[in-house]
């Protein structure tokens, strides 16, 4: 079943949050996502292709700030979470680990009224249709860097904090553009627990594993979205379907808009040799997806091997994500 439809039906009977605190669950934003007047649900080629681009060479997403907004202000956006983590295996620089699939994830954005400056709060569902809610709140701005430079303590005491990755300046700069917070309720609950040093730098990693990789991507897809025949969106009617559900005593679906992709690969613009073929004078080596921006003209071309093995292999390098 979509996210959206497990979040629209959760109840608090299936919260198993600590009962003596009130955290935010699922069932706290069923009226958020109902009056959201835009849903997106990604088809998983577009999902693949907007974690690519997060991660792309060329002219990476921090070039094209200018060509990025919201497309609402209240906002939806799910996608299956198996093609984008397959999506982020076959980044070399990112040593991502293969696992099972985890179901679906999804976020609910609001932003204001240009769509440049917002937060995000991120759901989950477990292949067996199990919901959680992220204890972390990201916010965005657009228009200026406003990640913070914090102690691991600060977020516990409701500070912000940001991430860094310096040994990629492009995607280090659009990272300046995010900074992330606990729930106010999830701040408190910790600061409660008296948490060493130690325990909390583990908790704030464990709870950033499940949004770090979140945002990069949907800054990808506005972008995509703001190209022009970038997406295809189709509205899914579910008038006739849920009519039927209604009858036999089931929970109506919620109406949402699938889009999938609609950018054609760009062959490469390097020059040809005689035979009509690019000059192979480099070490074998990994380029990955990228794009290339010409004034308000975007393209997208796929990742592939380029170089010749026989004069030498260029090895991947490992890249971290690191407090800031």
């Amino acid at each position: 079943m979509r996210l959206l439809d497990l979040i629209t039906q959760s109840s608090a009977s299936q919260c198993n949050l600590p009962a003596a605190w009130t955290l935010p669950a699922p069932h706290h934003f069923v009226d958020a996502v109902q009056a959201c007047p835009l849903r997106l649900v990604l088809a998983d080629d577009l999902t693949r292709c907007a974690t690519a681009l997060a991660y792309a060479e060329g002219d990476q997403l921090s070039g094209c700030l200018d060509l990025l907004r919201a497309p609402s202000e209240r906002l939806w956006v799910e996608w299956a979470a198996a093609p984008r983590h397959e999506a982020l295996c076959a980044v070399p620089t990112l040593k991502i680990e293969p696992a099972a699939s985890p179901g679906r994830a999804g976020v609910l954005i609001h932003s204001e009224a240009s769509g440049l400056t917002g937060t995000i709060r991120t759901f989950w569902s477990t292949p067996d249709d199990r919901t959680y809610c992220a204890a972390m709140i990201s916010e965005f701005d657009l228009t200026l860097p406003i990640r913070n430079s914090t102690s691991i303590a600060e977020p516990f005491a409701g500070g912000s904090f940001g991430v860094s990755l310096p040994e990629e300046p492009a995607l280090d700069a659009l990272l300046s553009h995010i900074r992330l917070r606990w729930d106010p309720a999830w701040a408190n609950y910790y600061r409660s627990a008296n948490l060493s040093t130690q325990q909390s730098s583990a908790v704030l990693c464990a709870a950033l594993g499940s949004t770090a990789f979140d945002i990069p991507m949907l800054f990808a897809l506005f972008l995509l979205m703001s190209a022009k025949n970038g997406v295809r969106q189709r509205g899914v009617n579910l008038e006739r379907l849920n009519r039927a559900r209604l009858l036999a005593g089931r929970p109506a679906l919620v109406e949402h808009v699938e889009v999938s992709m609609n950018l054609l690969s760009h062959r490469s613009e390097y020059p040809l040799n005689e035979n009509g073929k690019i000059p192979l004078r480099r070490r074998l080596h990994h380029v990955r997806g990228h794009l290339a921006r010409r004034g308000h003209r975007i393209f997208w071309r796929s990742p592939h091997l380029r170089g010749n093995p026989r004069i030498g292999v260029v090895q991947s390098r490992t890249i971290e994500l690191a407090f800031h």
